[in-house]
């Protein structure tokens, strides 16, 4: 026990009595003790308060317990008599707390006994309730005790009433029990009763005891019934229909026995000969059984032959199952006739065994340690198997018919096999357990652990609840497929087409058309005998490539090559090159001459060609079944006139041939070209002056959705969110979805006559070429703007209004980080964004920044700003701080670097300002934010975290190392490090303003995981295989810890929602394992919530935790709230020490630890924490134990500085081999004693 007193409190720290009779330690409880009695949730405890007067303080007897976290021990829950869940009923030491199930908050408080804990909470169930009474039944250890709660309403308020008998003490330790109704007792005592209950007790060496309860009498034992003389760990007792009692016993060596005896034998007056009679032996485990279940009925539950069961749970880490379907007789029944009531053991000489059978129908092995309870869960779909375990775990196993055995002679196979785990304890041991099964059907699991947490659940039909519970579903690109030809078929001719690849344009259809390679033949004819006539052949090429505008969504480079034959029969080669561009905006078609140095780039605008509905397309006369296009233009090219007609032929929507009329006049150029491109077919008889009749609009080309062509090669790529419940997705082919949620499977699809139901509504935004193959999307911060980068160095974004990706800006290679911030500013109608771009390839990173109505702009809107990286620099992660014009990136070797953005004027490429190496050790850094500060405040802290498990809030200083300000320098000191338990890699994190809170997510193994770091829970969970795969998520922001979680898993797009937390914390807890070192601080510290004592703890969970408590806080709020845990050590905690004025903290542990922590105020968070210095090892194996330890700091001067980096302290340590050791600022070690074998020092004092 330690005690530290502090401003009138007292706190302590204490041993609690073991759990159970396998439980080899106990736990440790802290509770806070006052003179005062005007204090929250306050009682009395009497006995306890003398006791820690006389030994700790000089206390009134008047002394009291206001707070108490404690091991959760038991849960049970209260019902009303429609049998719906009332009150929460919690065994926390040996006090029983109740709780609102509704609001989750603590509504009283009972003391059951005096030391002992509370073991198991029996309540009636509400069916023959009256008057909001509810009986109870209560043990811990050898003690017994029976009460009844009254639960009522007052003036709008839930109010409580809990009444006890004595307590009863057994001989021996209480492992089992239940409430027997007195209908199930002899009608001739059942009417000298007003009391509808009377109890039984089951002891650890299988003797039943009656517990009577009558209002006007004392609460007296009875022993009743004895089962076969074994040694128990674990017992159900059941109260059956047809009379009997029927008890599973769970023994030491490992068997299971079923007996019953007659509910009769608990209210005879006199000793009658009873019997109790062994139904069946089971053996199997290999360990111990910890845990032993009876279930319900089974019969509706298609499992065969197998109307009911018996589960155990065991040291040897199995769940098994046990067919008692045949309860009728037993195989060797052994009747016993007891003597007297005061001996029921049954004699020797009667066997008391049957013929041992292993029984077992299932088996199945899941937990990492010891199993400690198990429960049986159904609904009305399906059937399951809960176990809870020493590993903080709780496990759901699915229990099937096993379709491959029934061929075989096994009579009854059963299957369990995994369904889900839930790791919402720390520490060592869920103790305690309670199911409610709900009005939807659904089963509500309430568990509470060694680290006195409660925590809720559901486990069953999470899809079919409705408004709190998650929506998961999944799809294929063949469901994608089916959703957007329906959506075609049901948009009609009048409706826009959902996209360029469903319906073309007329101009974008014969753009594409003209890829490939022609033959060519043009014939020249020149007026002007200075220029020569003649004939040219040969081929060109329109090869596709990526646009070098970001106007333009297509382009082609012409190239043509060939032989010139003149009329004078000379011939020499002749090429020529030309750009041609397709523009989705204007919907037309451009041609443009290159420059004459390299021939590729472009130069000028040559003509543009503009195919318009009314009269460009038609068909010829003599060719019915061919679509003719014409389209016509005009060129001044200096003093020269040009005039270009096109004649395009298509055939069944393929482009197979066309024409090119060209007529030139000017002063020295006066000639006609006409030139033929074909790959079959010749159209020779198509002239341009010929007259065609136009082709109705109904008759537009209107290409429907092949599903093969949708499937075939095509994969969902990159995520990204629009609202809480839409978001983009691109695929392998370019493809851009847009993908909404719907509240239910509501959107019904129908396939080759089978009715698909789906979560998700699609629709198509059109298909890129630059977003083939590779992409990546991302979303500004603070606004709804979606940048995409393509494969070619192109920018664009989502353009809602139109509903189609435009382009922004054209990079020199591909994309390989996009990143976007909206810049504050005075005028909120008017966005200005900030856009940092990497590419591959180029040590440097592009910055531009551009407003609402720019950012469909050009090439030469704004150059960048460039900052150089340094060398293999890959940005993972980036941040921009507006007030203070830095720049902070992150990199995928734990670098990070600075940049300051006002000196941009100065030069061309900006250079680091400052370099951090080791940040998160040589991992990634996935995160980089500015934790979020006042209005009017500049930011001062940046908030980083990586795939090594850690995550930093670091203070920037910004300084200029000249007189002309024209070097910055940037000073980055870490003021708080921790380590989330889901770890190890953290891919994103959010500030969720609503409930200052800090959300994080990441993977575990092949689970995405988000965390709430504040309150130190895990809010959501999913299997989805690990985190080398293509994913998004998006926490919501109304602060209900709810989010969605988009993935794709083998070509299969999934979705997890939910709009709050995946379980309700109604008790946070502290540590799990026994507390072993605590320390006050000796000031006040300053937090969020102000100026407050700070309490650290240490345990044997290897985890140091620091507590606030504050008399003023409220009637609302618990006195004593975590602020934080630190596990940076290995083993447990032996002692903690604060400096004098509370800004360090000392910590020792096992394995020579000895770590020193500064603790300070942290911007939002409110508490930081950073270990700054470790002590090194003093022996080789590092295998000594820290038993005590000493500060003093050293004094100074009083010219010296008092910074508080710069104070220092002596330390002096005493080890486990009794050797004392004294480290000075020096770092020196000092040996003041010799190890010694014969004693070992524990407490040591400066």
């Amino acid at each position: 026990m330690s005690v530290q007193y502090n401003q009138n409190v007292l706190i302590v720290r204490c041993r609690v009595v073991p759990l159970d009779i396998h439980a080899k330690k106990g736990c440790s409880a802290l509770y806070k003790v006052t003179k005062e009695a005007s204090v929250v949730r306050q009682f009395r405890h009497g006995h306890e308060s003398h006791r820690v007067q006389t030994k700790f303080s000089p206390m009134t007897n008047d002394a009291i317990v206001n707070e108490v976290i404690n091991p959760i021990t038991a849960l049970a829950f209260t019902r009303d008599q429609s049998g719906h869940a009332r009150l929460l009923l919690v065994g926390e030491g040996p006090y029983l707390k109740v709780y609102d199930d509704g609001k989750g908050c603590c509504i009283a408080v009972k003391r059951v006994f005096e030391t002992q804990a509370i073991h198991s909470i029996i309540t009636t169930d509400g069916s023959n309730a009256s008057d909001g009474v509810t009986e109870l039944l209560i043990w811990g250890g050898r003690c017994v005790r029976l009460g009844y709660l009254r639960h009522g309403l007052a003036h709008g308020f839930l109010t409580v009433e809990i009444q006890f008998k004595p307590v009863s003490k057994l001989d021996d330790w209480v492992l089992g029990g239940c409430l027997i109704p007195r209908s199930s007792l002899s009608d001739q005592h059942n009417s000298t009763c007003s009391n509808t209950h009377d109890a039984i007790a089951l002891t650890a060496h299988n003797v039943a005891y009656a517990v009577l309860h009558d209002r006007d009498q004392q609460a007296s034992l009875k022993q009743v019934a004895a089962g076969p003389n074994s040694l128990l760990y674990s017992a159900h007792v059941e109260s059956e229909q047809d009379g009997r009692i029927l008890v599973a016993s769970g023994t030491v060596l490992g068997e299971i026995l079923l007996w019953s005896f007659p509910a009769s034998a608990v209210r005879a007056d006199v000793v009658v000969p009873s019997s109790s009679q062994l139904l069946q032996t089971f053996t199997g485990h290999e360990g111990s059984v910890f845990g032993i279940r009876i279930s319900p009925d089974l019969s509706n539950h298609a499992f065969g032959d197998v109307r009911r069961l018996v589960a155990s749970c065991s040291d040897d880490r199995t769940v098994r199952l046990w067919d008692i379907s045949d309860l009728g007789t037993s195989k060797n029944p052994c009747d016993v006739e007891f003597q007297n009531s005061e001996d029921l053991t049954p004699p020797a000489d009667k066997p008391q065994t049957s013929t041992p059978s292993t029984g077992c129908v299932a088996l199945i092995m899941g937990h990492a340690s010891r199993i400690w309870d198990i429960r049986f869960l159904r609904s009305d779909h399906e059937t399951a198997v809960i176990s809870f375990g020493e590993d903080s775990t709780t496990q759901v196993w699915q229990l099937t018919r096993d379709q491959s055995c029934l061929h075989i002679c096994q009579p009854n196979p059963l299957l369990l096999s995994h369904k889900h785990a839930y790791a919402y304890h720390s520490g060592k041991s869920i103790w305690a357990s309670a199911l409610v099964r709900r009005q939807n059907g659904s089963e509500t699991v309430f568990t509470g652990g060694a680290d006195g947490r409660i925590v809720q659940y559901d486990v069953l039909d999470q899809h079919e609840s409705t408004g709190k519970q998650a929506i998961s579903s999944q799809c294929t690109m063949q469901h994608i497929a089916l959703q957007l030809a329906e959506s075609q078929q049901s948009c009609g001719d009048n409706s826009r087409p959902p996209g360029p690849i469903i319906s073309k344009s007329l101009c974008e259809h014969v753009f594409d058309a003209l890829g490939g390679t022609w033959n060519i033949n043009r014939e020249i004819k020149s007026a002007l005998p200075t220029s020569p006539s003649g004939q040219f052949s040969g081929e060109a090429r329109f090869d596709r490539r990526p646009p070098t505008a970001l106007a333009f969504e297509k382009e082609y480079l012409y190239i043509e090559s060939g032989k010139f034959i003149t009329d004078q029969s000379l011939k020499f080669p002749a090429t020529r090159r030309y750009v041609y561009r397709y523009q989705q905006a204007s919907d037309s078609i451009t041609a443009w001459f290159v420059k004459p140095d390299d021939n590729t780039a472009v130069d000028y605008l040559f003509h543009e060609i503009r195919l318009d509905d009314g009269n460009q397309l038609g068909t010829h006369d003599s060719l019915p079944a061919i679509r003719v296009i014409k389209a016509s233009s005009y060129h001044l090219c200096g003093k020269d006139h040009y005039t270009p007609t096109y004649i395009l032929q298509l055939t069944e929507s393929h482009l197979e041939q066309w024409k090119l009329f060209y007529g030139v006049k000017g002063p020295h150029k006066d000639y006609t070209a006409e030139a033929s491109y074909n790959k079959e077919r010749k159209i020779d008889d198509l002239e341009p002056n010929a007259e065609y009749s136009a082709i109705p609009r109904s008759q537009k080309p209107n290409e429907p959705i092949s599903l093969d062509r949708l499937i075939k090669n095509d994969s969902l790529r990159s995520y990204v969110f629009l609202t809480d419940d839409s978001f983009l997705v691109t695929t392998a082919q370019g493809r851009v979805l847009v993908g909404t949620l719907l509240p239910s499977a509501s959107n019904t699809l129908r396939y080759e006559q089978a009715a698909i139901e789906t979560t998700i509504k699609w629709r198509l935004v059109g298909q890129y070429e630059t977003l083939k193959s590779s992409s990546i999307i991302t979303r500004a911060n603070g606004s709804h703007l979606i940048l995409l980068g393509g494969n070619d160095g192109t920018m664009s974004f989502y353009d809602r209004s139109v509903d189609r990706i435009l382009p922004m800006r054209h990079l020199k290679a591909k994309l390989a980080f996009l990143y976007a911030l909206k810049l504050p500013g005075d005028h909120p109608e008017i966005q200005v964004h900030v856009v940092l771009a990497v590419c591959l390839g180029i040590p440097a990173a592009y910055v531009y920044k551009f407003s609402d109505n720019d950012h469909h702009g050009n090439d030469d809107t704004g150059q960048p700003t460039m900052l150089s990286l340094p060398a293999y620099y890959i940005v993972t992660s980036s941040c921009y701080l507006p007030e203070l014009r830095i720049w902070v990136l992150g990199s995928r070797s734990g670098i990070i670097a600075f940049y300051d953005e006002s000196m941009s004027h100065h030069v061309s490429m900006l250079e680091p300002c400052s370099i951090f190496t080791d940040i998160h050790g040589q991992e990634a850094i996935t995160v980089i934010q500015s934790v979020p500060y006042r209005d009017g405040d500049q930011p001062s802290h940046v908030l980083t975290a990586g795939r090594d498990g850690h995550y930093a809030v670091h203070k920037i200083v910004v300084k200029s190392t000249s007189t002309l300000n024209e070097d910055t320098v940037v000073i980055l000191k870490t003021v708080h490090r921790s380590t989330p338990t889901f770890g190890p890699n953290i891919e994103g994190a959010a500030f969720d303003n609503q409930r200052q809170e800090l959300i994080m997510w990441g993977f575990r193994s092949k689970e995405f995981v988000v965390w709430n770091a504040t309150k130190d829970m895990e809010t959501m969970s999913v299997d989805c295989g690990g985190a080398h795969r293509n994913w998004c998520y998006r926490p919501r922001k109304d602060g209900s810890n709810g989010g969605t979680f988009v993935w794709t898993k083998a070509s299969v797009y999934h979705v997890h929602s939910q709009i709050e937390a995946s379980h309700r914390v109604i008790s946070s807890g502290g540590h799990g394992r026994e507390i072993k070192a605590m320390a006050t601080s000796p000031t006040l510290m300053k937090n969020n919530e102000g100026e407050t004592l700070y309490l650290a703890t240490g345990a044997e969970d290897t985890t140091i935790r620091i507590w606030s408590f504050n008399e003023q806080r409220g009637e609302s709020s618990s006195t004593f709230r975590c602020l934080g845990t630190f596990t940076k050590h290995m083993t447990g905690i032996q002692q903690l020490r604060w400096s004098a004025d509370g800004s360090l903290l000392f910590s020792a542990a096992g394995c020579e630890e000895f770590f020193v922590w500064r603790v300070q105020s942290v911007p939002y968070l409110g508490f930081g924490a950073v270990c700054e210095a470790i002590c090194q090892r003093v022996t080789d194996d590092g295998d000594l134990r820290v038993m005590d330890f000493a500060i003093t700091e050293i004094s100074r001067s009083p010219g010296e500085h008092q910074n508080l980096t710069e104070r220092g302290y002596n330390v002096t340590i005493v080890y486990s081999d009794s050797s004392i050791r004294v480290s000075k600022p020096s770092s020196l070690w000092y040996i003041l004693g010799e190890p010694n074998s014969g004693s070992i020092i524990e407490d040591l004092m400066h």
